[in-house]
């Protein structure tokens, strides 16, 4: 059994779980590095149970005791080889900028690709799927990535809007309902602004899917994580290829959700036509 697979198994049995375990459930499925440097004990009061409830966890994934599945964790989650960016220089020609800026693209896909976990995905297509509405958070260079993920949910009939600017943005998030869910996008997940509107949706009793970085303070409020690895030291494109691998992950949900809908063909759905205009 692989990390996959067991984060998959975790999401899959939560919802047969107590309310106590699905709690662990849903820090270890979204914090998995984080659980190899704690302690049970830590991990009891971070999640609010009883050291007893650890190990009754673990042992219904088939580990004798805590240290057994974290050791399984740790030689699991071996890290991804780094993003592999071509810069682009002054003097280069018009082909090299075309050239290097597609491997780039290709390079940051493969890497998303490496690093993403499908039960992230299938845990935040279900929570965006049962929503009443959805209220779509970003700042600066993801607030296009909102306005894509508004266009493609609401194609699916999803009721939900792209909240821009910090005023419409707290206005929504501090008057948040339980059947409200909050989908933040941040590129490294330490935006001030995404963690208070997160703690502020929690708080009114709605639920937090964010695509952010692991580990990160945004991740670390959020109900599900969709964890996107983000890409330093490469200057002027590394918006670029954040960027692009948050657009495959909306491509990713909303397929997910079409699928959970009972769509017969979830990739092929003329809703998600860029623009249904006349044409000519």
């Amino acid at each position: 059994m692989n990390t996959e697979s067991l984060l998959q198994r975790i999401l899959q049995e939560s919802n047969d779980m107590g309310a106590a375990e699905a709690r662990v459930a849903r820090f270890v499925s979204t914090q998995p590095s984080l659980v190899l440097h704690m302690s049970m004990a830590r991990l009891s009061k971070e999640c609010d149970v009883s050291d007893p409830t650890i190990m009754r966890f673990c042992r219904r994934f088939g580990f004798q005791g805590y240290q057994d599945f974290k050791l399984y964790l740790a030689q699991s989650l071996v890290p991804s080889a780094p993003f592999a960016y071509e810069q682009i220089i002054a003097g280069d020609s018009v082909e090299n900028i075309v050239r290097k800026t597609a491997r780039n693209s290709l390079n940051a896909i493969q890497r998303c690709l490496e690093d993403i976990v499908p039960a992230q995905i299938e845990a935040g297509a279900k929570l965006l799927n049962d929503a009443g509405w959805i209220g779509i958070y970003a700042t600066g260079i993801s607030e296009i990535t909102a306005f894509d993920a508004e266009h493609k949910f609401q194609r699916l009939g999803h009721r939900c809007a792209a909240l821009i600017g910090r005023k419409k943005q707290w206005l929504h998030a501090e008057t948040s309902h339980p059947n409200e869910v909050a989908l933040i996008f941040s590129q490294s997940g330490h935006t001030k602004q995404m963690v208070e509107v997160a703690t502020a949706v929690r708080a009114g009793g709605g639920r937090v899917v964010s695509i952010t970085a692991a580990e990160s303070p945004l991740a670390r409020v959020s109900d599900v994580l969709v964890a996107v690895t983000p890409y330093e030291h490469t200057e002027l494109l590394t918006p670029l290829a954040s960027r692009l691998n948050h657009h495959l992950v909306i491509n990713m949900l909303v397929t997910s959700m079409a699928v959970i809908s009972g769509s017969e063909f979830p990739d092929q759905l003329p809703a998600l036509d860029s623009w249904q205009t006349d044409k000519i």
